[in-house]
This record gives C-alpha cells, sequence and structure tokens, in this order.
C-alpha cells in the first residue's frame, strides 16, 4: 500500500544489520526537519527485528512503513521497491549503516525549494571508519571525504565516483525522467544512476559535512553481513567498474545512446591512467632530473587533443 504524501522519502535498505538500522533510527528520527516518511526495505532478512525498530520510529512520531521481500533482490531493486512505496516531492537513499547530522534534510531541501536550476543537491561528506566490537559500533578515524567539491561536473563523475548516496537529495521528477537503479548491478548501482542523473539534471553542493559515510575496513569477507560492499566487495567493484564503461561504449557505438557518453567514459579512464602513471614516474628518484617527466606531460597533452578532436567529430554528426 502506498504511503500518504510526505515533503521527502527516506529509503533505508538493510538486510540483518540491526545494530546499524538502530543507529539509522536515531539519524533519520533526529532531523530536525519532520516532514518525511521514512521507507525501511527488509531485502530478505528476518522480520521481527526491523518490525521492531520501524514501530519504534512510528512511537516516536516518525512516519514510518516497512517493505518486506521474502528473499534478497539486490540493493538496486530495493532501492527501487522502498521509492515505488511512498509518494513525495524528494527522494535520498539513506542506508542502514551511514548517518546525518540533525540539519541534513532542513538544508537539503531549503537549498532544492529555492535552487530551481538543480534538480538535485549533495553535502560534503566525513568518512568514518569503524569497528563492532560487543555489539557495538567504534569509531576509529573519520576525515572529509569530499570536502573539494564546489561543483559536481559529469566528466568528473565519469572519473571516479565523488559522493556517496547518504549525501544526495534529489527530486522525484528527475528519478521518474532518469529512470530506475539498475537492479541487474550487484554494486556500482548509484554510481550508474548519479551519471544517467547528470545527463540530465545539475547537481548543487551545500560545503558542510551533514553527511556520515561510515565504513568497515577491517571487514574483508563478502559474506559478512557487516561488510561494506566498496570494501568487502572490492572485486566486484573493480568488474563492474569495465563492465559499466563497456556498456555505455556499446550503446553509443551502435547507435542507441545518441550522446557522446560512451567515449567520455572510456576516455575517463585513460585520464585517470595517465595521472597515476605521470605520478609515479614524477615521485621516482630513477627519473628525477630527466626529461621522461616531460614526455609524460606532452603525450598527456597530445591525448588531451585527441578527445577534443574526437568531441567535436561527435558533435557535428547529423
Amino acid at each position: 500500500m502506498l504511503a500518504k504524501y510526505r515533503k521527502v522519502a527516506v529509503i533505508t535498505r538493510t538486510k540483518n544489520r540491526k545494530i546499524l538500522l538502530r543507529r539509522a533510527l536515531e539519524s533519520v528520527c533526529g532531523q530536525t526537519f519532520q516532514d518525511f516518511m521514512w521507507v525501511v526495505v527488509n531485502d530478505g532478512g528476518d522480520r521481527e527485528e526491523v518490525d521492531r525498530i520501524v514501530e519504534e520510529a512510528r512511537k516516536r512520531n516518525c512516519e514510518a512503513v516497512v517493505v518486506h521481500h521474502e528473499k534478497s533482490l539486490g540493493m538496486e531493486a530495493a532501492s527501487n521497491a522502498g521509492i515505488a512505496a511512498g509518494d513525495s516531492e524528494y527522494i535520498v537513499i539513506h542506508d542502514d549503516d551511514d548517518s546525518w547530522e540533525p540539519a541534513f534534510l532542513e538544508k537539503t531541501v531549503a537549498f532544492l525549494d529555492s535552487e530551481r536550476l538543480f534538480d538535485g543537491v549533495i553535502t560534503h561528506t566525513l568518512l568514518v571508519n569503524e569497528t563492532i566490537k560487543d555489539n557495538v559500533p567504534h569509531t576509529t578515524s573519520c576525515y572529509g571525504f569530499n570536502t573539494w567539491l564546489k561543483s559536481v561536473y559529469l566528466m568528473e563523475i565519469l572519473m571516479v565516483n565523488s559522493f556517496p548516496p547518504i549525501s544526495f537529495l534529489y527530486r522525484r521528477s528527475a528519478y521518474n525522467e532518469v529512470g530506475k537503479y539498475d537492479e541487474s548491478l550487484p554494486v556500482l548501482g548509484d554510481w550508474d544512476f548519479n551519471i544517467r542523473f547528470l545527463e540530465k539534471y545539475d547537481i548543487g553542493v551545500i560545503p558542510e559535512l551533514l553527511a556520515l559515510y561510515h565504513h568497515r575496513d577491517t571487514i574483508a569477507d563478502p559474506h559478512d553481513t557487516y561488510g561494506n560492499t566498496v570494501n568487502a566487495g572490492l572485486n566486484n567493484h573493480v568488474k563492474y567498474d569495465a563492465i559499466l564503461r563497456n556498456r555505455y561504449f556499446r550503446e553509443q557505438a551502435s547507435g542507441k545512446s545518441p550522446g557522446p557518453l560512451g567515449l567520455l567514459a572510456n576516455f575517463a579512464v585513460m585520464s585517470n591512467w595517465q595521472n597515476s602513471k605521470i605520478d609515479r614516474i614524477s615521485s621516482s628518484s630513477l627519473v628525477k632530473g630527466s626529461n621522461r617527466v616531460i614526455d609524460y606531460m606532452l603525450a598527456k597533452f597530445a591525448w588531451c587533443r585527441s578527445l577534443k578532436k574526437q568531441l567535436k567529430g561527435i558533435g557535428g554528426r547529423k
């Protein structure tokens, strides 16, 4: 049943992580902005504890609904199911292991209400490294994850996904136009969505650390319930990075995608490779003072000229 309309739909994907889901409850219900619904999607996990936490949210006057999947359908299917379960002007994905500062919704909603040029907004993010001991998360370190971000560019996102879902509020109308999260992707679904979003719309930036992106780096087992896909599922990230870039390129080559996204996505990874190569060479004691660094820089400039020529060719096609 569709939940009643609220300004914001907060979507939380979870599976057998009650310790983290309880922290998410505190994060969501602790917001200074209260015109939201919390949609918890239990993706094939135990029902009882999830229902108990959702009921606790209701007792704290938070509008909360739960969607149960009998078996796990994956993160992106959970996102789409949660979005479909509510009606709202804005959407944000709040994973069960992440959290917000109390003013996150207040400031992001105010931004989109007043800035019609943008259909999404992100805040700066604090990356929190943690461990879980005796059923309690313990912070080991933290630092600014993307405090250098002042604007969001499609070309930069094609190089690397520079913001996590916890920091991104966007208009439901944009989601309807961009299309659903790709349920075939076990990882990098948020990156793919961000790329497709930026093909059509712009994303603003609030330069405040209002989103907390929690990592548990010590958990390397991809089957551990409390691991992160970005750490425990690192091999999958590497694999699907290539799969997605190749997909974009094939769609462009076949004419399915009329824009230059496929070319840009693959030039972006080449640029990353060139930059890392230059960094390694310029820091090497074997080449300091030689002309090899200059040679690599000239090669990079030639590569950039080649990209410009390719893009002009695409723009000039009829």
